[in-house]
């Protein structure tokens, strides 16, 4: 009989960036740009959507069950959403003062918005944490 678990969710995972146009992004010595991020199979990515879910969920309640109401600050809550779930950048960073969180930076830069965008929706996609190559 297979045992199904040899097919679990990696808990993190590697999310190779790329341009705004699809193509990979490298830094200057040819390496790929990526960030390492937890899966939505770890704690900290649940607490995260969760966190993001009670806050959109009060917001409604505070405007009679509205559903516009939910979507205010959506922008905010992704940035932090990513902040959260991003362990660390790869192969590159973003200059900020000393002290500074390089990950939020990168995030809340808007000329940079399709970096944000892409590691969203990847960071959504099982697929991205379940290919034969992720090790538990």
């Amino acid at each position: 009989m297979f045992d199904i678990t040899q097919k679990r969710a990696a808990a993190t995972g590697e999310i190779e960036l790329k341009d705004g146009d699809g193509s990979p992004l490298f830094n200057d010595d040819g390496e790929a740009l990526s960030v390492t991020v937890y899966s939505p199979a770890s704690k900290q990515w649940e607490q995260a959507n969760a966190e993001i879910n009670r806050k959109r969920a009060e917001r409604m309640r505070k405007n009679g069950g509205k559903v516009e109401a939910a979507l205010d600050g959506a922008k905010a809550e992704q940035i932090d959403f990513l902040c959260r779930v991003t362990i660390r950048l790869n192969n590159f960073e973003y200059p900020v003062d000393a002290g500074g969180d390089q990950v939020r930076a990168l995030y809340e830069d808007d000329a940079l918005g399709y970096i944000r965008d892409h590691v969203y929706s990847e960071v959504h996609d099982w697929s991205a944490f379940t290919r034969g190559s992720v090790k538990n």
